[in-house]
This record gives structure tokens, sequence and C-alpha cells, in this order.
């Protein structure tokens, strides 16, 4: 057998997965475990290894196979200096290893040219026009994922202790924010993870009609406006909101914005799938 193999391979920090496609036929699809090429490579390259073998095996092939394969891999932290190619040196086969909003975008706006705004715990601005590409954001918890859920979810418990010492008016937002970060606040943000925080923005949401939460969410709107138009997008062009956060948030946005928006056509993995098989 020697028909064409094409592999789509997605990875971020809860799990890995791989399709695999043989002469553009419908693809064979597994997971695998966690697959951040920064903070564990060896991890990330063992999850890819182990997810790749099931899906060879399911197709009937083997490892010998790998070497007529086009390969793209859509990696977490395959955006900083060096890692990406770093990381295609390590694996046993020749692979197209990339950042996984590259692959997000492709599979998003199904090649097309347009923007990505990535609204999850946290995010990023991705923005494709006549064959260039332009990032911003994801650059994590500690220095930006400005309009996350994880950085909404900081701010509103940041303005719930201005509430708490009598600087800004009562708000049931602020008794709900103390009420689910017990024993205190400050103990709650000394050992949360982005995570932590993203759950804190839902509460926002229930309480969207309160003063405190409209004045946050209006500060997330502000910061997906900033991040579109720092990207370069334009009015009319292609727009794609997605991730937990841009989910909740649609429904609130200006009508503008909700006009602009359209569902994204696919997955990251569908992305990665779709520049492998345009690799020649």
């Amino acid at each position: 057998m020697d028909e064409r193999i094409d592999i789509g391979i997605d990875g971020g920090g809860t799990g890995c997965r791989v399709a695999l496609s043989i002469a553009g036929g419908a693809p064979i699809e597994t997971r695998g475990g966690p697959a951040n090429i920064v903070t564990d490579p060896a991890g990330a390259e063992a999850a890819i290894r182990e997810a790749l073998v099931e899906a060879l095996g399911a197709a009937g092939l083997g490892w010998s196979d790998l070497p007529r394969a086009r390969i793209c891999a859509g990696l977490a932290g395959g955006r900083l200096p060096g890692a990406a190619d770093s990381f295609a040196t390590r694996l046993p086969f020749l692979a197209y290893v990339v950042d996984d909003s590259v692959t997000a975008m492709e599979g998003a706006l199904d090649g097309a040219d347009g923007t990505l705004a990535s609204l999850g715990t946290g995010s990023f601005f991705i923005r494709k026009a006549q064959g260039d590409t332009r990032h911003i954001g994801g650059w994590g918890f500690r220095l930006g994922d400005e309009g996350s859920a994880a950085w909404l979810g900081r701010r509103a418990l940041s303005r719930a202790l201005r509430v708490s010492d009598g600087r800004l008016p009562e708000d049931p937002l602020a008794d709900a924010l103390i009420e689910a970060t017990p024993p205190h606040p400050v103990l709650f943000a000394r050992d949360a993870v982005p995570g932590d925080f993203a759950q804190l923005a839902r509460l926002v949401l229930r309480h969207k009609e309160t003063p405190m939460a409209q004045g946050l969410i209006a500060d997330t709107v502000a910061a997906l406006r900033e991040g579109l138009a720092d990207v370069g997008h334009v009015p009319g062009e292609l727009l794609v909101l997605s991730g937990g956060m841009g989910e909740l948030l649609a429904p609130l946005l200006p009508d503008e914005l909700t006009k602009a928006c359209r569902p994204a056509a696919g997955r990251p993995l569908d992305g990665a799938l779709r520049l492998a098989r345009a690799l020649p």
C-alpha cells in the first residue's frame, strides 16, 4: 500500500490528539496525554508517540510507514523562539511543528483569511491576510492573557476585596466571590492556578445585571476590541470568537461585534490535518 498518509497533531497542556487520513479519506482520531513542548518536552514526545502508534495501528499501519507521511503538529509553546524547531529535531519522524494557535486558526477559518480571537482560560489573537500571519498575546496568565476567563476572574476577585474594604459600593457579585474563595481570597489566590481563576469568571456572568459585573464585562469587551485592533483586524473580515470565555461572552457583545462573529468552521485538530494535507 503506497497511498498518501496525512497526519495532524494537536497538543496542549491537557492532552493531545492525532488525526490520520489515508488517501484523503475520513480521519482516524486518537488521544494522548499532555503535550506542552516548553514545560515538559519529554512528556510531550511520549504522549504524541503513544497517540500516533494507536492511530497507526487502527489504520493497519506501522512505524515503518511514517517516512511517507506528511505530518503537521500544532503544539502549545511552539511560539517561543526556537521551541518548535527544537522539538521537531527530537521527534523520530519528520514533522512540520507550529504553535497550536496556528492550527487553531486554520481549523476555525477553514484556511480562509480572517481573524481568530480565542478567549478561553487564556487568550490570543491571530490573523491571516494575503499569506501573512500576525499573532499577539498568548503569553500566559502572569504576563498577559487579556480578556480571558482567568484574567477576568482575577480582576473580579481583586475588585471584590475593594468592596470588602469599603472602597467600592456593595454588590452581590462581590459577596459571591468572597464566598467562593474560602477561607480568604488572598489564601485562595496564593495557591490558585489559572483554571481556578477562570471558574470565578462564571460567577461574573451569572451576576451580569449587577453594577460590578457590568463594569467587569465592559473591561473584557474592551480587551477584546483592543486585541482585534492590535492584531490588525479590519471590520468586515471573517471573525471567529472561540474558547469557553468567548462562548459565554458572545451574547453580551455589542451588536456590531455580534453581527461580525461567525462560528468556528472546525477544530484545531482539523487545522493541523489541513496543513498536513497542504504539505508537498
